[in-house]
């Protein structure tokens, strides 16, 4: 029996799931107002066994409540970081949709990916480009489906780990231990920076030496693991933190803006609801209220009469503001048209590399309004105009310096440019 919306804004439920070697943990988390409890569970060789000899080991479905997170091995998936010269993260990934393999080496529809930001102001981003293989995945998903254990959202291991360990303020590394290899994830104050998958231990310590972190935190049960070795405290975690880690990203005080796979069925928003119930409820108490008072008394009519005319100067206002929201249309209209003139940077950069021949390097690039000017090294740089200039996005191709030699007898160049939009 699902919960009533009033009730959930109390009691909250989640499910997180991780994949340990090839088992499934299972935790699901519950919350009554600031008690907490939790519950964990374990499929032993999950996913080497047939989903029907998994469905008798499975926990009791009545106790599958809330959000269900899957978290999956970080050595499953491929990271990779970019710089965008934009700080509109939309337009990124939906420009990703179709240009995904300059980065990595796959396409949008052999994996599914996301992105997530590091940081961005109002020139460029960092952001962190996190795929995973669709094939891999899908066998995950269609084995917990057959189970009825179908997660709404998909992270990866490294986030899972953050409800747990809480705000902090100092860098630390976190270190899982894979079925052949180790994941190490470096974090400054709760932001990751930067994640890897190494083979030894010893590649471990070489990434820690290189980068002191204030902190280890690892999953990696060996006696003195690392603490020895870099004088840097470590903390231990069990093996079923990372499901219940991942079972905080249900409760609703746990924001995560990544998700690999979304379910197409969305959870309600529990503070939303209780508005709409309180909002309902009030709604019904004054009609009870407006009813009662109209048998018992006519004077309810003058009361009529005065929200009446209370209404009137509300519609009055009401088309005073339709009048500003004409004028206010006019100008979005006019600033559309200026924006129609405008081409992404990425497409300007895109365009660049494909126009270039392989004999030409562009060491610094710069653009400015509808301008552009790159500087770089050829085998002959007079080639360059033509060439450019023939692209649809460039117009009035020129040197903006002289041509001159370099010690091993390429011309350096300084090209600048129109950016014209001729679609």
């Amino acid at each position: 029996m699902n919960k009533l919306p009033f009730v959930s804004m109390f009691s909250q439920s989640a499910t997180g799931i991780s994949i340990l070697k090839n088992d499934l943990i299972v935790t699901i988390v519950s919350k009554k107002l600031i008690k907490q409890s939790h519950e964990t569970f374990r499929i032993k060789d999950f996913l080497v066994k047939d989903t029907q000899q998994s469905k008798h080991a499975l926990i009791p479905k009545g106790k599958l409540l809330g959000e269900i997170i899957l978290s999956i091995p970080r050595e499953l998936t491929i990271i990779r970081e970019v710089d965008y010269p934009h700080s509109n993260l939309k337009e990124l990934k939906d420009a990703l949709e179709y240009q995904l393999d300059s980065f990595i080496p796959f396409s949008n529809q052999d994996v599914y990916f996301d992105i997530y930001s590091l940081s961005h102001n109002k020139t460029n981003s960092k952001i962190l480009i996190v795929a995973v293989k669709k094939s891999e995945l899908d066998n995950i998903l269609t084995k917990l489906q057959d189970i009825d254990l179908l997660p709404a959202r998909v992270i990866i291991s490294p986030f899972a780990f953050l409800p747990i360990l809480g705000e902090r303020n100092n860098s630390f590394a976190l270190i899982n231990k894979n079925s052949d290899n180790y994941s190490y994830n470096l974090f400054e104050k709760n932001q990751l920076v930067f994640s890897s998958i190494v083979k030894t231990k010893e590649d471990v310590i070489k990434h820690i030496k290189s980068n002191l972190p204030g902190e280890i935190v690892s999953t990696v049960a060996e006696n003195g693991f690392l603490s020895n070795e870099s004088a840097v405290p470590c903390q231990l975690l069990n093996e079923d933190s990372e499901s219940y880690g991942a079972a905080h990203y249900g409760l609703s005080d746990y924001p995560c803006n990544l998700s690999l796979v979304k379910s197409r069925r969305k959870r309600l928003n529990s503070q939303l609801t209780l508005t709409f119930v309180f909002t309902g409820f009030l709604v019904f108490f004054v009609f009870i209220i407006f009813y009662i008072q109209k048998i018992n008394n006519l004077a309810i009519l003058k009361v009529v009469n005065a929200q009446i005319k209370s209404i009137k100067k509300d519609v009055s206002i009401v088309e005073k503001l339709q009048e500003q929201i004409g004028i206010l249309n006019e100008a979005t209209g006019k600033i559309n048209n200026i924006k129609g003139n405008y081409v992404p940077r990425i497409d300007i950069i895109l365009e660049l590399a494909k126009t270039l021949p392989n004999d030409a390097w562009a060491k610094a690039i710069s653009i400015t309004d509808n301008q552009f000017e790159i500087e770089g090294d050829a085998t002959s740089s007079t080639n360059l105009i033509p060439i450019l200039e023939n692209s649809s996005l460039f117009s009035s191709v020129g040197l903006a310096s002289p041509v001159t030699k370099t010690q091993s007898n390429r011309e350096k160049f300084r090209i600048k440019g129109n950016i014209s939009n001729k679609e």
